[in-house]
């Protein structure tokens, strides 16, 4: 007969819930890095400005999720990358 192991399902999600959370992470900085660099270097158009600011705000947001708490995870919207 089959037998349902709570704890092993709990912990596969989790472990996938903190895969996606990394794979969101590594956009968000890859984004952020290109357009912080518009910025310093004073090339960034406003829609570039604006776009950095929406993708730091992601990244706090995914900073704030814990993966424990899968399947009950809530996930930020991805913002719209211009570059």
């Amino acid at each position: 007969s089959w037998i349902d192991d709570e704890n092993a399902a709990h912990e596969a999600m989790v472990n996938e819930a903190e895969a996606h959370k990394k794979s969101l992470l590594t956009l968000a900085n890859e984004a952020i890095a290109t357009l912080q660099d518009a910025v310093d270097l004073d090339m960034a158009t406003d829609e570039e400005k604006q776009s950095l600011v929406e993708f730091k705000k992601f990244r706090v947001l995914l900073s704030r999720i814990n993966s424990e708490d899968a399947p009950d995870i809530t996930w930020p919207e991805i913002p719209e990358y211009v570059a």
